[in-house]
């Protein structure tokens, strides 16, 4: 088997019978697609804030995640409660700086919307409300 002469007088090749194998196989067409990253805009154009914002929240929330899962597990497999304890207190503490800093940024944004001229008199059930009331 391995090692023996074949027809052709050539050891077993298995690269020239996958050559064979597409020759005879299906033809497939392989379609053209345009290349989604050259609409996309430059990041360097991305207002400091708003970049400084989402880092920090997501900073916030990978470390909530951490904490709470960590602490849980802890207090779970070990019985640890005092280090289990501390690991999920910090991690709801950094839930809570997530909800505070996509608030503060709704907030300023909202801010920013009214200066630009629209009138917030116009919503009577105040900026943290649905458009679509539900």
């Amino acid at each position: 088997m391995f090692g023996e002469d074949d027809e052709d007088g050539e050891l077993f090749d298995l690269e020239r019978q996958a050559g064979e194998a597409e020759e005879h196989g299906p033809r497939v067409d392989i379609p053209s697609v345009d290349d989604p990253s050259a609409s996309l805009p430059d990041p360097s154009t991305v207002d400091p804030a708003v970049q400084r914002a989402f880092v920090a929240a997501v900073v916030y929330a990978n470390v909530a995640l951490l904490g709470v899962s960590l602490g849980l597990m802890l207090v779970g497999f070990r019985g640890d409660w005092r280090l289990g304890g501390a690991s999920i207190a910090i991690g709801l503490l950094a839930g809570v700086r997530v909800y505070q800093t996509v608030r503060a940024f709704k907030r300023r944004d909202h801010d920013e919307d009214d200066t630009d001229g629209s009138d917030a008199g116009d919503d009577p059930a105040g900026p943290d409300s649905d458009p679509d009331g539900s």
